[in-house]
């Protein structure tokens, strides 16, 4: 039998040590976050009376995106734990006291590092976009099916984006609604109300999209001036609805596209339109979401092999709140390019640069062996009291 040189054995040791919080984190923030979406799987279900078939592939299909969040909060969590219960039980000590430092047990954790930056890259590159695009094909596929889904009568449905839609009798086996009637309100400036005794829910393949063929009826439009009105008589009247927020055909969403549909897109639109923000913002999310990934794992080491000891909710609370700031400061930056019309290319990487900084000054410190903050927190809380004390309003 092969023995391991002493490093291998204590590098094996450690990403054991990670795989076991990872996981667990893992499969508790991706439920958690999944269950954020479980009231609109229901709706699904229950209302609009989509199958469960549908429904399940719905739910796969959602994973992928799921995990370019989860992965790297799980990481985070998962070295941030493995690295406090060794400090805790003073493992860490004896490994310093057999001659290894600081940086000599870095090379596991940077390994599990660029795995979980390789993974997320994967997700964010191909799994995310091939999601996107098979759950807008899934509720295509359902819509040619169903075309009524949904509908019900003598209840105002909301459900179709900017209208309010109202149907006196549903027949239970199909055909033909009766007593219908529609608030337009996708024009704010001319809004517009519809009422015809027949309609028909039918999917235009050619548009692929939901089509509200009405017969008979009226149509009634007005401004902001009491005089801009009109009243308009039809035979028929065709409305196209929006149920599942779906793209038309050939109009996929940046989020739908792979990284070489979003750089060919780039390419075609002109430098500074909206279209051109949106897909440079979006191509260098893709990037930067992995290097963001990477930067959260090496800070989770130092902030776990911190000299002052804490339980496992601690380190739990920690690496939630790293992954918040980071992701505030990330979702942030990217917006900024649409707001402060920053350089879209630069403006999702803002958040990477910050906590670049911040791994660096951790490890340095990390590295000398000197606390993590310059000052402690009971000379924190001293100044702050000393502070408070002199802003109160003197008797």
């Amino acid at each position: 039998m092969r023995v391991l040189p002493l490093p291998y054995i204590i590098y094996r040791y450690l990403l054991q040590e990670i795989m076991a919080p990872f996981g667990a984190s893992l499969l508790a923030f991706t439920t958690i976050v999944f269950l954020g979406r479980l009231m609109r799987v229901t709706q699904m279900i229950v209302v609009k009376g989509v199958g469960l078939i549908e429904v399940l592939k719905t739910c796969a299909y959602l994973f992928p995106y799921l995990l370019v969040f989860t992965l790297p909060m799980a990481a985070t969590v998962g070295i941030l734990l493995a690295l406090m219960r060794l400090s805790v039980d003073q493992e860490v000590v004896a490994l310093k006291t057999s001659g290894l430092s600081y940086t000599q047990l870095l090379p596991p954790i940077l390994i599990f590092s660029l795995a979980t930056a390789m993974v997320t890259l994967f997700f964010t590159a191909y799994g995310s976009p091939w999601g996107q695009k098979a759950t807008r094909q899934l509720l295509t596929e359902v819509v040619k099916r169903r075309a009524d889904l949904g509908i019900k009568e003598q209840v105002f449905n909301t459900d179709f984006q900017g209208l309010m839609l109202f149907v006196n009798r549903v027949p239970p086996a199909g055909g033909q609604l009766e007593g219908v009637f529609i608030y337009d309100s996708r024009d704010k400036d001319n809004p517009n109300t519809v009422y015809a005794q027949k309609g028909q829910l039918i999917f235009d393949e050619s548009q692929e999209t939901l089509v509200l063929q009405l017969l008979d009826g009226r149509v009634m439009r007005w401004g902001s001036a009491l005089t801009r009105w009109q009243t308009v008589e039809f035979k028929t009247y065709q409305l196209p609805l929006n149920l599942f927020s779906f793209g038309m055909k050939n109009k996929k969403s940046e989020d739908e596209m792979y990284v070489g549909e979003l750089w060919q897109n780039l390419r075609q639109e002109p430098a500074g339109s909206e279209n051109h923000i949106r897909y440079a913002v979006e191509l260098s999310r893709r990037f930067s979401l992995p290097c963001g990934a990477f930067l959260l794992c090496l800070i989770a080491m130092p902030l776990g092999m911190s000299p002052r000891h804490h339980g496992r909710t601690w380190g739990l609370i920690l690496g939630l709140l790293v992954f918040l700031v980071y992701y505030v400061v990330f979702t942030a930056s990217w917006r900024l390019a649409f707001s402060a019309r920053l350089n879209p290319f630069l403006a999702p990487w803002i958040s990477n640069l910050l906590f670049s900084g911040v791994a660096l000054f951790l490890w340095g410190r990390t590295v000398r062996e000197l606390p993590l903050l310059p000052v402690s927190w009971p000379v924190w809380r001293e100044r702050l009291q000393n502070l408070a004390s002199r802003l109160r309003p003197k008797k």
